[in-house]
């Protein structure tokens, strides 16, 4: 059985290499399937796959931002995750966190360390997060293989009075011994997956909000 704790080192967290490819372009996106409200889309960059997740999700963007930067609620929604933290707060928008994730046998464990950039427009009615793996100074040595993650990306517009159409774009080079077939599986299933867990927290009445740009 093809684990599906595998995709969350491959898909959660990362780097927007080309951002004007992800969102400003959406043709070339070839719709995979539906799956409880979630639309799932892929299309190659490079040579390598990206995937994108499209749905709502209700609430406000500051409490989603809020969801993604609490790294002590990680493990109640990523799959398969081991430990995590905040490494350093350059601003209140530009994060670097760590996260690091069990992986069935014979799969090593992955980790990763990447930064947050949060920015907004229409006055705050269309928020984007974007992430990238980077190298810092206080990550911890490796558990395993240090996932190269080309980008993620959270494109959020309010759609009115707590409704948000979220959309997530993610493409990484997992590395190691990963086949390639388990790979993409798991990257399709992924989205629908995240954003099950993200609805989840959002209802939480203990989920502290974050500070947006504006």
């Amino acid at each position: 059985m093809i684990p599906s704790a595998l995709p969350s080192p491959l898909l959660l967290l990362a780097t927007c290499v080309a951002f004007f490819q992800s969102f400003g372009e959406h043709g070339n996106w070839e719709k995979v399937k539906t799956e409880d409200g979630v639309a799932v889309y892929e299309k190659k960059i490079s040579g390598k796959l990206a995937f994108r997740g499209v749905g709502e999700i209700a609430g406000d963007p500051s409490k989603l931002i809020g969801v993604l930067e609490n790294p002590v609620r990680w493990k109640h929604w990523i799959d398969n995750f081991k430990s995590g933290r905040l490494l350093e707060k350059k601003s209140d928008f530009h994060k670097v966190f760590y996260q690091s994730f069990d992986s069935p046998f014979p799969v090593s464990d992955r980790d990763l360390v990447y930064e947050s950039k949060i920015s907004s427009a229409g006055e705050g009615r269309t928020v984007r997060v974007e992430m990238r793996s980077v190298r810092h100074a206080l990550a911890p040595k490796t558990v395993g293989v240090r996932v190269k993650l080309t980008y993620a990306s959270y494109r959020i517009e309010v759609l009115g009075k707590e409704r948000m159409k979220v959309t997530f774009e993610t493409m990484s080079d997992p590395g190691g011994a990963i086949p390639g077939f388990m790979a993409n599986w798991a990257t399709r299933s992924y989205p629908v997956t995240l954003f099950d867990g993200l609805r989840k927290e959002m209802k939480r009445p203990d989920q502290k909000e974050a500070p947006l740009p504006r």
